[in-house]
């Protein structure tokens, strides 16, 4: 059974894609899951890290604007059975262009992405979006898609009220849509050191969504973003690390172990 899930947080330095980044990974590497990897962020971080500068060849903009087959922008990464559904700026000109009802983008607009990827979903066990830290049609596309929402938190003052904010989102499109599969499923505490504003949140985060939160936090670590620089995920290029160590107990959680 795939397992269709997207990264949101309206926030950005939030985590989002690194943690979109290192599951998938983990997920491919280390517990030999086919994994879908799709960039629906205009900045294209992910395809940044997994691409290493290389911007030649068809991407998620051409899926849309000039609906190429999926399948011709999936590309194959250094990690065995993780592929990679790359983005590039461009991705921006959809929402304009999905934003004109009247339009060939603007028919069926809220579901486009949700057509495409049905084509090569079920040559995986996971599809994983990253998505924009903005509210948009692509973001809208990606709930039409996606079954699990995962929402990761660093521990700010105002985090919890942003993952209302998204619970509400997600509520609306499951009822709008009529997508009743459609859930946060898991929020996921990110850059946390140990402070007491940290412990506070955390606290209240846990109060709030129960048993949503994953028990795995994962703490602030140099070695995360020194790995994105390398085009590595942490637990290949520091596995001793406490991020990567983090990131690898997440994973196992994700997949019910130990649950």
């Amino acid at each position: 059974m795939i397992r269709r899930i997207a990264w949101l947080n309206e926030k950005g330095g939030s985590g989002k894609s690194t943690s979109a980044l290192n599951l998938s990974a983990n997920l491919a590497t280390r517990f030999g899951q086919r994994v879908l990897l799709v960039d629906v962020d205009p900045q294209a971080n992910i395809t940044q890290v997994l691409s290493q500068g290389e911007r030649e060849g068809t991407t998620l903009t051409d899926v849309f604007l000039n609906e190429a087959p999926p399948r011709e922008a999936i590309r194959q990464t250094e990690y065995a059975s993780l592929d990679l559904l790359p983005a590039d700026a461009n991705l921006a000109e959809v929402n304009v262009a999905m934003a004109d009802s009247t339009s060939r983008l603007g028919i069926g607009r809220e579901i486009r992405l949700k057509r495409a990827l049905a084509s090569v979903e079920k040559n995986y066990d996971f599809v994983i979006l990253d998505t924009a830290p903005q509210r948009s049609l692509l973001s809208i596309n990606v709930l039409n898609y996606a079954d699990e929402v995962f929402v990761p938190l660093d521990p700010g003052f105002w985090s919890i009220m942003g993952a209302q904010r998204l619970e509400q989102l997600v509520e609306q499109i499951r009822d709008l849509m009529e997508h009743p599969t459609l859930q946060i499923s898991g929020i996921l505490l990110t850059k946390v050191q140990q402070t007491n504003v940290a412990r506070d949140v955390e606290i209240n985060v846990r109060d709030y969504f129960g048993r949503r939160v994953f028990k795995t936090t994962i703490p602030l670590n140099v070695k995360v973003e020194e790995a994105h620089s390398r085009g590595r995920s942490v637990l290949d290029y520091a596995p001793a690390s406490a991020g990567a160590q983090a990131y690898l107990e997440f994973t196992k959680e994700v997949l019910g172990y130990g649950a």
